[in-house]
């Protein structure tokens, strides 16, 4: 219920300036009429408010007057009566969409034209009396400076329009050649999901993706504030989409989404929901029914390729590693899968939390290697991608040394050189660069075997001053049988090896194990 208090003075005292400024004349009343606007019925209307003022110091008559005739001329005539014997009236407090505003009950008329009329300098407020004309076919806009009426059309002034653009709660680019508005992300071609506000009186329509939504924001009612018309959701017509291309077929459950519930667009018209609210409402009406589908639908970025694997991969730019991981997974999956952009690596993280071992799998064959890896990976920090990498180098090099020879009770010497030969065939010369520095010994062999290492990785100048004369002399000697052994196909590693330490002096160096262990 309206809230009633006593008028303090300086209400009394306003109500008297209104009713002052009133009575010189009755256009502050008035809409400013635009040429699309017939004038007899605001002719019949100006006729009875100056019926009152003429009367204006007879408050007999007044008090009359404020009983009978148009509600307008009823308020008008209450005031004009109240400032000849002021007292300290009842305020009321009157809600409306903009918030609550006071006005005092002085005729036998509604609120609204009681408040429009003692608040006439408010174009806004002057509107409300007018909210019964506008469901019988009127159109009024309310700008800052004025109340405009184009009657039966729905073509708003020039200042409304601009003045609406000025407000707009979000950051909007018009489509050159256009009167289309969209957010950033629209504008830029971003496929995701929108609700659109259409003004087709102003030629005007409204997108704004979801990520731009806010909870807090309402466009809606930020185009419409200050219009009244005969059918508002004819003039700002609201739509939502979930805005998917579709290539999956006349089966794909894209092809053909519902429209938003009239409830649900009801809601969001009163302003009881937000825009955010508004776009997860309709998204939740369709979860049940793409979620129900069992036939398999791959979404990445808005493109919907339906059951086409190897479409959806190739727009994912996955690595080999991660399309093989993919794959595997992929081509199990039922229903709807549905990553917010085409990346490999999204749909990987998407995946991790239900599909771990799978994907693990699909690079690791040994199944107990694969589990402890799983787990070594769900504790390591970084994202699923450049674990799979990690994943895919460790493989790549278990897989390598698996070709290689393996060796039983190698001498110093030999055990020195092979470290640093499978070093260079899985890090490169850096990798070997490295482990030669961080294996070498303070005397032995094997020192002189390092400089000869450093002369065939070209890595020799930025170490030589660790080494004397002698190892120089030695190095410089076997770098031919050691950039033999460094360019050693698997299968000849063994011979490269053998005749780098019989050069090197040492004939029993060791023996070669009979089998090869993938898992060392």
């Amino acid at each position: 219920m309206p809230r009633i208090r006593r008028g303090s003075g300086l209400r009394e005292a306003d109500l008297i300036a209104r009713a002052k400024a009133l009575k010189g004349s009755v256009d502050p009343l008035l809409p400013k009429l635009t040429p699309d606007c017939a004038r007899e019925r605001f002719d019949r209307l100006r006729a009875e408010l100056e019926e009152v003022r003429e009367v204006a110091e007879d408050e007999r008559r007044l008090a009359r007057l404020a009983r009978w005739g148009d509600p307008f001329a009823r308020a008008y005539a209450g005031l004009l009566r109240f400032a000849l014997e002021p007292t300290a009236p009842a305020v009321v407090s009157f809600p409306t969409a903009g918030g609550d505003v006071s006005y005092a009950p002085l005729a036998s008329t509604g609120p609204e034209v009681q408040v429009a009329v003692q608040h006439s300098d408010e174009p806004d407020r002057l509107l409300l009396g007018y909210l019964d004309w506008a469901r019988k076919g009127f159109h009024f806009f309310a700008t800052h400076r004025a109340l405009w009426c184009t009657g039966r059309s729905a073509s708003p002034p020039a200042e409304f329009v601009a003045e609406r653009l000025a407000d707009l709660p979000y950051r909007m680019v018009e489509e050159p050649g256009t009167h289309r508005y969209r957010c950033p992300h629209l504008a830029s071609g971003d496929p995701l999901p929108y609700l659109e506000v259409g003004w087709p009186g102003a030629g005007l329509s409204f997108r704004l993706c979801r990520r731009c939504a806010k909870d807090d924001r309402h466009l809606l009612g930020s185009l419409s504030d200050g219009a009244a018309s005969p059918a508002p959701e004819e003039e700002f017509p609201v739509s939502v989409e979930l805005n998917v291309d579709c290539r999956g077929g006349d089966d794909c459950v894209h092809h053909a989404l519902p429209e938003a519930p009239r409830p649900l667009i009801k809601r969001y018209a009163l302003g009881r929901l937000s825009d955010g609210q508004m776009l997860s409402g309709y998204l939740d009406e369709l979860r049940p029914r793409l979620e129900r589908t069992r036939r398999r639908t791959l979404v990445a970025g808005g493109t919907c390729y339906g059951a086409d694997l190897d479409a959806y991969l190739e727009a994912l730019h996955p690595s080999p590693v991660e399309r093989r991981a993919l794959a595997l997974v992929l081509e199990g999956l039922e229903g709807t899968f549905e990553i917010d952009e085409p990346s490999a690596s999204r749909a990987l993280e998407r995946l991790w939390g239900t599909h771990a071992e799978e994907i693990v799998g699909a690079i690791v064959p040994d199944p107990k290697e694969a589990r402890r890896l799983v787990e070594e990976a769900r504790g390591a920090p970084g994202r699923i991608a450049e674990i799979l990498k990690r994943l895919q180098r460790r493989a790549e090099q278990q897989e390598l040394l698996g070709t290689l020879p393996r060796y039983e009770r190698l001498a110093r010497e030999a055990a020195w050189a092979d470290q640093i030969a499978r070093a260079y065939r899985l890090q490169g010369e850096s990798g070997a660069e490295r482990t030669v520095v961080q294996a070498l010994p303070r005397e032995g062999k094997e020192r002189g075997l390092a400089f000869g290492f450093l002369l065939a990785l070209n890595r020799a100048s930025a170490h030589a001053w660790q080494f004397t004369p002698t190892e120089k002399e030695f190095g410089q000697a076997l770098q031919e049988r050691i950039a033999a052994l460094l360019r050693a196909p698997a299968e000849g590693y063994h011979d490269a090896l053998d005749a780098l330490l019989r050069a090197a002096g040492v004939v029993d160096w060791g023996h070669r194990s009979p089998t090869n262990d993938l898992s060392g």
